[in-house]
């Protein structure tokens, strides 16, 4: 598993996030994002999906119909990226 991690100060001083997963293992049901109240909220949520094999954390809300992942990494903060 390969993760990236954005600075300490950076992640407190996130608030809300946003968890989007784009890489499944089995079922795929295709880019879903969720916005949650902090980042330890959405680390939660994203270990309860067992099925998620690549996601990322950004901050702010990103969450909407149409998620563009490389369009998400360069105009928002990167807090945690599972990419294995």
């Amino acid at each position: 598993m390969s993760t990236h991690r954005a600075d300490a100060a950076v992640v407190k001083a996130t608030l809300p996030v946003t968890l989007i997963v784009y890489g499944w293992r089995e079922n795929a049901p295709g880019t879903l994002a969720w916005v949650f109240p902090s980042l330890s909220a959405a680390r939660v949520a994203v270990r309860a999906l067992k099925n998620a094999a690549r996601w990322l954390i950004v901050s702010g809300r990103r969450a909407n119909d149409t998620v563009d992942v490389d369009e998400v990494r360069r105009t928002a903060t990167v807090l945690v990226e599972r990419f294995a």
